[in-house]
């Protein structure tokens, strides 16, 4: 042979050792390109899957299906199957399947509908049990290891077919409360074919599925809470409205038996046909007396239910709190006087309030009420004022039997009346009625009210403050007014 011959031979050799080498370059980069696509992919399913949890606290079925679309869609496998833990059915119900075009034509033509499929716990050789019982991943290659026995082995294999499935991987879900259920992902790649990093994607798919599952089922147990509440919450208003009915209902049938017989004790009493002995004037005082108080309680009672009910209306007007003190004054004059009770009024220069004068009086009648009930004889019952430039605090203040500290909390509870502290409550006939409605009054109209005693045999002094009408407090008119819901209703006369 000569050189030359073997100079072609040895140049054709190398070039054959290039041309293999090239096409080994070639292939390793073809599968590091496909890797990468792979890897994008995995990655914008990711993103696809945290917008999923981000809207999360949704019905758990949109929840789920969601999930499983974003297998076919964005990572590009045959689909996946969400199967979740029902414990009354006894093992795992499917939950969601990927809707494509081809797995939606199989649906069809399954012989057992997809939601009412369950995989029981007595299904040991089924993938997707197994794995949750053992808490961790498997690959099968059979369809049917996976829906056997909710669908016969010939109907798996035939899926399986027609899909392409050439393997499975089964993931747990879990959340903060346990194992939730599983997922498994159908993908057209051989077991070996799946590059690491799509492992740890549907691991990591698997874990963050977990969180929007428990998001939906909490959003889900919220809004059955939520409609329970809301059932509940009906039912009390149509109790309450019961309960209004039947108190006005009640206090009205009682009131006019109460009233006839008031008036005809006091005939008896004061303008008798025949002398009355001493004895028979205590029993029809008694009787009156009695009667008295349970009109007023009637009165307190229909008060209470129309505040309550929101039937009192409040209408704002511009008036002079030191005049209506004093008309108020005047009228309790006359019972002061028969206990022998002073009275005092202060006097100084007051802005005017904005307020609604005769919700006004009517708190005016029940502190200047309440205190004449416990102030013994010759007391002292006093009305002063102060004001810093925004509201104006009117002050009832009594020497009588005061109140203890324990007690000064529950003054304006309903039928709060202190008989450990208001130790002339035997005497007075209190409903404890009085103070409740009061304050109800005042913050209905934008005020406070307080009480505040140095125990008791130290007197007591109720205070409450009402808006100054400056230019401001006037323009927002509409905001201290309250309409009535329905029927306005007055309130009762307050009984000295």
């Amino acid at each position: 042979m000569s050189i030359s011959l073997l100079v072609v031979v040895a140049f054709l050799g190398l070039f054959a050792v290039f041309i293999a080498l090239f096409l080994i370059q070639q292939r390793k980069l073809k599968d590091v390109a496909g890797g990468l696509v792979e890897h994008n992919r995995a990655l914008t399913a990711l993103r696809v899957l945290d917008r999923v949890i981000l809207t999360s606290v949704r019905d758990l079925d949109t929840v789920v299906q969601e999930i499983v679309n974003i297998v076919p869609q964005e990572l590009h496998y045959v689909g996946a199957i969400i199967s979740l833990i029902d414990e009354k059915a006894g093992g795992l119900r499917r939950t969601a399947i990927s809707r494509t075009p081809e797995i939606e034509e199989i649906l069809k033509k399954v012989p057992t509908p997809f939601n009412q499929q369950v995989i029981p716990w007595s299904a040991t050789e089924n993938i997707m049990v197994a794995a949750v019982k053992q808490n961790t991943s498997l690959v099968t290659y059979h369809l049917s290891d996976l829906s056997y026995p909710a669908l016969s082995r010939e109907v798996g294999d035939s899926i399986q077919k027609r899909l392409n499935v050439k393997a499975n991987v089964v993931y747990p879900i879990s959340g903060s409360s346990g194992i939730l259920g599983a997922i498994f992902f159908s993908t057209s790649k051989t077991e070996k074919e799946i590059f690491p990093f799509e492992r740890e994607i549907m691991q990591g798919f698997a874990q963050e599925v977990g969180i929007a599952i428990e998001n939906a089922i909490l959003y889900r147990e919220l809004q059955k809470k939520t409609g329970e509440l809301a059932n509940a919450n009906e039912k009390l208003k149509q109790l309450d409205k019961l309960k209004d009915d039947f108190v006005s209902v009640a206090s009205h049938e009682l009131r006019t038996p109460m009233t006839a017989i008031r008036s005809y004790s006091w005939m008896a009493l004061n303008k008798p046909d025949i002398k009355l002995s001493e004895k028979m004037k205590k029993y029809l005082s008694r009787v009156l007396i009695s009667t008295e108080r349970l009109i007023n309680l009637v009165n307190d009672m229909l008060n209470v239910s129309r505040i309550e009910a929101g039937r009192i209306e409040i209408r704002p007007q511009i008036f002079d709190i030191g005049v209506l003190v004093d008309d108020v004054m005047a009228e309790v004059t006359p019972k002061a006087n028969e206990k022998m009770v002073q009275l005092e009024v202060g006097k100084v220069q007051l802005p005017k309030i904005f307020a609604d004068p005769d919700k006004v009086h009517q708190v005016l009648l029940n502190l200047i009420g309440n205190s004449l009930k416990f102030t013994p004889t010759d007391g002292l019952i006093k009305v002063n004022f102060f004001s810093d430039g925004k509201v104006i605090e009117i002050k009832v203040s009594d020497n009588g039997v005061g109140i203890s500290k324990e007690d000064l909390s529950r003054l304006f509870q309903k039928f709060g009346r202190l008989d450990n502290s208001y130790v002339a409550a035997a005497t007075s006939g209190g409903t404890g009625l009085g103070l409740y409605i009061s304050k109800s009054l005042v913050e209905l109209m934008h005020g406070t009210i307080k009480a505040s005693s140095e125990g008791v045999g130290k007197g007591a002094t109720f205070t409450f403050s009402l808006p100054i009408a400056t230019p401001e407090i006037v323009a927002q008119s509409e905001k201290y007014t309250k309409r009535p819901v329905g029927e306005a209703k007055v309130l009762e006369p307050v009984a000295i």
